[in-house]
């Protein structure tokens, strides 16, 4: 006589079909957990739950894999990890170096991180002077991020270091969805419906891999080796009313303007002698693992009871929930913290200043950054106006900026209009250039406070 199971559910002729669900439904946010796996420690190892999104994730970190067979499988072109984890690819703002007079239209990803971390500061309102439209500046002060000397400088390669992945509580709330799919996998074959077991048992072990494979990635932070003779970095990213002047040694700035997050795979051994460096294999695998889940469970979920169709329809909705709740994370607000910490930069070698005008705030980012190379190109960066009275106040402000270090005192009587000017300029003309001046002088008696912050970080 058959064995009757230790759990015994009366069949019924209805039978809920999810098979239609169980490969595309929530593949949005499967995408998204997975992206921010690199970021917290023993993330990888948390994956084993049955989750929807199968198919989604699949096609989505296939493409990694390029060879000719995997080309096949997942068309698409050959992206770099770090792009497909969105740890690259935004385009930042424009950069403009003071010393060597060089601008760059559009800086990398890391920029457009530290842009978007400066607008998020709080800064301290310059209540002096005018007010007409606000203008942020963000003054940093790059930090030694390589050391004196490392092994890939001494090969004349771009420097690399290690980004240690940070703690969180989101291993703890994966112990929810693990245990919801292990008890309804559990309870699917106490009632002997094979073949709703075996699918929720092929979900967390295609997850589970893939969480495995996809996560075992490094995160590094890779630099630029400037030549020998590199004048100081000191710069400015420029977005709009927003400007943040990075000021320190030429690799430390081309780190943040030029430099990248990268994710490194270690070379997969499908020969003893032949590592195959490039190919991604194990991620070849395991997408296509998942990609055999979603049409298993088209075929096979139909099959089962209502009771087990209903098990797996609950083992997909915690999951849901635990991967939704992972794609709520801001992946940039991550990647910004990562990145300061990367960069040793702290809350004391950062000052932001909201100032009222713009012109307060071009004379004062040209005074921090004193460049020697065109002085007047860099204020025509932020002031392009070629009228008399504008050219007046631009020459005065060179003018300053040329004996500031020299003959500091006599800078103030160069910020007032003089007779001859009293004599040329009609009275409205008179009026504008004497507020310009004025927003000059306010922007003068910061800059000297600030350099005395910059020689005590």
């Amino acid at each position: 006589m058959p064995q009757n199971p230790p759990i015994e559910i009366h069949p019924v002729k209805f039978s809920l079909n999810v098979s239609g669900v169980a490969g595309f439904f929530g593949g949005d946010e499967a995408i998204s957990a997975i992206q921010t796996i690199h970021h917290y420690k023993a993330r990888k190892f948390m994956g084993w739950y049955n989750t929807p999104g199968s198919w989604n994730v699949g096609k989505k970190f296939g493409i990694l894999a390029n060879s000719r067979f995997w080309d096949g499988l997942f068309p698409g072109p050959n992206e770099e990890p770090a792009k497909l984890f969105q740890l690259d690819g935004k385009q930042g703002p424009k950069y403009v170096a003071s010393r060597s007079g060089s601008i760059l239209e559009h800086t990398g990803h890391l920029a457009y991180l530290m842009m978007q971390t400066c607008n998020e500061e709080i800064g301290m309102q310059i209540r002096k002077g005018r007010v007409s439209k606000r203008n942020e500046v963000t003054l940093i002060k790059t930090q030694p991020v390589f050391g004196i000397a490392t092994e890939s400088a001494a090969r004349e390669e771009p420097p690399v270091r290690e980004i240690p992945p940070r703690s969180g509580r989101h291993t703890l709330v994966a112990i929810l969805p693990i245990a919801v799919s292990f008890i309804t996998c559990s309870l699917c074959g106490l009632t002997h419906d094979w073949f709703c077991f075996f699918m929720i048992l092929l979900g967390i072990v295609s997850n589970g891999m893939s969480s495995l494979i996809l996560g075992s990635a490094c995160l590094r932070l890779q630099g630029v080796k400037p030549p020998p003779t590199a004048p100081p970095g000191d710069g400015m990213l420029m977005d709009g009313d927003n400007i943040v002047l990075l000021l320190g040694k030429e690799e430390d700035i081309a780190t943040i303007t030029r430099g990248r997050f990268i994710l490194e795979y270690a070379p997969w051994d499908v020969m003893p002698l032949e590592p195959v460096r490039n190919e991604y294999l194990p991620i070849g695998a395991c997408s296509l693992l998942l990609v055999i889940q979603l049409l298993a469970q088209l075929l096979l979920i139909p099959q089962g009871t209502l009771f087990g169709q209903m098990m797996f329809l609950t083992s997909f909705a915690f999951s849901w929930a635990y991967n939704l709740y992972l794609s709520s994370i801001d992946n940039e607000y991550i990647q910004e913290q990562l990145l300061l910490k990367a960069l040793y930069l702290e809350k004391k070698h950062m000052r932001k200043y909201f100032f009222g005008t713009r012109t307060t705030a071009a004379v004062f980012a040209c005074l921090m950054l004193q460049p020697r190379f065109k002085p007047e190109s860099i204020i025509c960066n932020f002031i392009p106006n070629e009228t008399q009275v504008w050219a007046t106040w631009r020459e005065k402000v060179l003018e300053v900026m040329r004996t500031r270090i020299h003959n500091p005192e006599t800078c103030h009587s160069l910020l007032q209009i003089s007779d001859e000017e009293e004599r040329e300029f009609e009275q409205d003309d008179k009026i504008l250039l004497a507020q310009l001046l004025g927003d000059a002088r306010i922007a003068y008696d910061l800059a000297n406070m600030e350099q005395q912050w910059l020689e005590e970080t």
